[in-house]
């Protein structure tokens, strides 16, 4: 096959991955939080060991291979039971690894740290297994046989600039990646559709290979059960073992932990994803056999590669070729973000907070991962050639299992003792790395053959205590996981828990500070909300909670040490609680004294500005009412003292006296007005015609506008509400008044009603100057006259009603205030 032709095709379906990503963290953001996207991503444990290493194992090991498949499938029995319970852990201290847990349950310094260490070199062989399947699927459809090194360190880094920009966006590593959750989704379909038409394909063309096998004995014995004790305990070893690897994993841990975004996606997930696991492994089988039957001298882990070619379909071996990329890649990305994450949280943050370099742990984070890629890619080139993909992937299962013992009892067993879990854990690593990891470089070359032997026949790598019979896969996991069990058991037993570590307080504003320091502002922000009514012991907790799940728990715990003190011991805590207690009143104490003082300050300055405006409205009255009233007497004494004025004469007296009187009156009744506000006088609401009020209104101010000759326009919409009828009249009268005395031509009124009833009064005058805008509806500022009581009567009149009056932009001078179409309660009437 044309070498472009694969590149491309490559490239082309990891771009296509990039554009999967990115839609799950904008537009399909839903779909990747929905219960069938969080199932399918449990998929990431179908990697290209399940797409192409599953045939090779079928092919010379017959149905063993299903035991790999079984182990999840029984672990999801106890799925709701254990999952709910680790989920509900998880959220509470936002862990974001097995290796979190073990610190959190057991509280060992070295637990963390060695568990994230013992992981990223245990899991190296797996990487280098997806690396391996992508390069030698890659040279085979080539037709080359040359060392697999084309291909593999480019994906290598593609891959790990993937993780990195869907992965580490922020510090947190516990906040969800759609995208990310979204891609691993779709590569879970793309695999199993891929594999599904590869095998259904070669069924169709070829038919069924189980007739054929009746002159190929030697093919019959890959469908009988395993023979003797030692075969069956390989089955019931390779159960167990991918049973704790599904549990273990770091990267199923992310996904079926750290990315479940509703708990309710387990009950589809317990009874969905075994069915994914049936579906894909039916055709595993008759392409074994197939390939047995047809290419007896290729690479079993190429048959599903080599059959399509066998059959002259190259877009179908192409198809199985991107099939076997998705299966990689879907488990390269999440597992090194795992990695990188127990890596940053495990080991560098505490030696980035010893050099004050905290502030840098994203980038190290990021680093990790691309170092990830790099190690497993030269594991690959050290010792990959030497081992068939399923050989190099059990590996990796052995060592993830040996965080079983302390991870299940610590969970559910109280007598686990920090003690027990890191001998335990160590024994275990140590019997892992005898019996399988130096021995895969011995096989490689890298240690001299002779390591094979061990320096007794007793202690033999892949033969403890002279054990004969076993494949070394299940005689490692055996040996580790023996002798881990049984030294968590016994170290717990015979040694006492270690004291609960003390307990820490502290001040919420110095814990919020060092959360904005470490997190940022929006980590800051959640706490504050959240701690807003907890005790002290409690929000250091909650601080630590925050911190732990960014830079890992054991930097959480030294960086509060700078902000909170012990709790003290329980003979003590009443005495000091009580005492806190006191010096909390006694702030409270100060603070409401302080909050009386400026009350009562703030009370003078009122009382001092209304004695003031009740010196100038005294002072503002007794001037205006004393020019009518004078006005009023001297025409009166004219009228009394000259009865013989002609009928011209006395009628222009007259005429002059009743406008002084109007005057007077309009005078009394601002005065009124404004002492009925300060009084508080309630409304009375009645359903009020705001047409006809308006025309009453219009029609009291028409013999001024006729006098002074202003025009009188109008236009007003039909409008009904609950309203106080008087108020509204009054503000109309004092608003038309107001234009009729700056007018040269003409007024005009306008009622519109939409939401809401708006009037609007506009005059053609010269306009309110600017200086004076600020002020306009100020008590006592009057620019041409007057009391200046009227705009703001109007103003307080307007807001007692639930509106609001305002000076419109424009020549002239226009006013328009807002009333409610509809009142939902009363209010005093002194203003909202």
């Amino acid at each position: 096959m044309n070498p472009l032709v694969l590149l491309l095709s490559l490239f082309l379906y990891l771009g296509l991955l990039f554009l999967v990503a990115l839609l799950g963290e904008g537009r399909w953001r839903s779909l990747a939080q929905s219960p069938w996207a969080y199932t399918l991503s449990l998929a990431v444990y179908a990697t290209a060991w399940t797409f192409m290493g599953s045939v090779g194992w079928a092919a010379t090991e017959g149905a063993s291979f299903l035991s790999i498949y079984l182990g999840p499938t029984l672990v999801l029995l106890l799925w709701p039971f254990l999952q709910e319970r680790l989920l509900s852990l998880a959220r509470a201290h936002r862990l974001t690894s097995w290796a979190d847990f073990l610190y959190l349950r057991f509280g060992h310094g070295l637990l963390g740290p060695l568990a994230a260490g013992f992981l990223v070199v245990g899991l190296l062989p797996y990487l280098a297994l997806q690396l391996k399947a992508i390069a030698q699927a890659f040279l085979f459809l080539r037709g080359e046989e040359e060392p697999l090194t084309d291909i593999a360190l480019p994906t290598a880094l593609l891959l790990a600039l993937f993780a990195i920009l869907f992965g580490t966006r922020r510090l947190d590593p516990s906040e969800r990646h759609q995208g990310l959750v979204l891609a691993v989704a779709f590569e879970s379909l793309v695999k199993l559709l891929a594999l599904l038409l590869v095998g259904g394909v070669v069924l169709w063309q070829l038919g069924s290979p189980f007739p054929k096998l009746q002159n190929r004995p030697e093919l019959l014995s890959l469908l009988l059960p395993p023979e003797g004790l030692a075969g069956y305990l390989e089955w019931a070893s390779l159960v167990l073992l991918s049973g704790l690897a599904f549990l273990f994993l770091p990267r199923q841990f992310h996904v079926s932990v750290v990315e479940n975004t509703d708990p309710q996606h387990l009950r589809l997930a317990a009874w969905a994803f075994p069915l994914y696991l049936l579906l894909i492994n039916l055709p595993v089988l008759p392409l074994a056999l197939f390939g047995r039957l047809l290419l007896p001298e290729g690479n079993p882990d190429l048959y599903v590669l080599a059959l399509p070619l066998e059959l002259g379909n190259a877009p179908l071996a192409l198809l199985a070729f991107l099939g076997g990329v998705s299966a990689a890649t879907a488990m390269v990305v999440v597992e090194s973000l795992a990695l990188s994450i127990l890596i940053s949280n495990h080991l560098l943050s505490p030696l980035l907070l010893r050099f004050r370099a905290l502030g840098s742990l994203l980038l190290w984070r990021r680093i990790s991962i691309l170092t990830v890629m790099l190690l497993a890619y030269l594991y690959f080139r050290l010792a990959g050639e030497a081992y068939a993909l399923v050989a190099m992937g059990l590996i990796s299962f052995v060592a993830v299992a040996q965080l079983a013992p302390a991870g299940l009892l610590g969970l559910f067993w109280k007598g686990a003792t920090p003690q027990g879990a890191l001998a335990g854990l160590l024994g275990g690593i140590a019997v892992w790395a005898y019996t399988l990891f130096l021995p895969a470089l011995a096989r490689s070359g890298w240690l001299p053959p002779f390591f094979l032997e061990g320096p007794h026949p007793l202690l033999r790598p892949e033969g403890l205590l002279g054990v004969r019979g076993l494949d070394p896969v299940t005689h490692g996991f055996l040996a580790s996981l023996t002798l881990n069990l049984a030294l968590t058991l016994g170290v717990s037993l015979f040694t006492r828990r270690m004291a609960l570590q003390e307990e820490r307080t502290g001040e919420v504003e110095e814990l919020a500070a060092l959360l904005r320091r470490v997190l940022g502002p929006e980590a800051e922000e959640s706490f504050r909300h959240q701690a807003r009514a907890l005790p002290g012991r409690e929000a250091a907790g909650l601080a630590e909670t925050l911190l732990a799940g960014s830079v890992g728990p054991a930097t959480a715990k030294l960086l509060l040490l700078s902000v909170t003190r012990a709790v003290p011991p329980e003979t003590l805590r009443e005495e000091v609680e009580e005492a806190a207690r006191e010096s909390r009143e006694l702030r409270a104490y100060a603070q409401a004294l302080e909050e009386a003082r400026r009350e009562l300050a703030e009370a003078y300055e009122r009382l001092k500005a209304l004695d003031q405006a009740k010196d100038e409205l005294l002072a503002a009255v007794s001037h205006e009412l004393k020019t009518p009233l004078t006005a009023v007497r001297a025409l009166a004494e004219i009228l009394e003292a000259n009865p013989d004025l002609s009928e011209e004469e006395r009628g222009r007296f007259v005429s002059l006296l009743a406008k002084e009187t109007v005057r007077l009156s309009r005078l009394v009744e601002e005065i009124l007005a404004y002492t009925r506000l300060q009084a508080g006088v309630p409304l009375a609401r009645s359903p009020t015609d705001l047409r006809a009020l308006a025309v009453e209104a219009l029609a009291l101010v028409e013999p001024l506008a006729r006098e002074r000759g202003i025009t009188m326009e109008s236009h007003l919409a039909e409008v009904q509400t609950l309203t106080d009828r008087d108020r509204v009249l009054q503000v109309l009268l004092n608003l038309l008044h107001n234009a009729l005395r700056h007018a040269r031509s003409r007024v005009r009124l306008e009622l519109l009603a939409n939401k809401e009833v708006l009037f609007r009064v506009s005059d053609d005058g010269p306009g309110v100057p600017p200086q004076a805008r600020t002020l306009v509806f100020e008590p006592f500022q009057s620019f041409s006259g007057g009391t200046g009581l009227g705009l703001f009567l109007a103003r307080r009149l307007v807001e007692s009603l639930g509106g609001r009056i305002w000076l419109e932009e424009g020549e002239g001078a226009t006013f328009a205030f807002t009333l409610p179409l509809e009142v939902e309660h009363e209010d005093s009437g002194g203003g909202r």
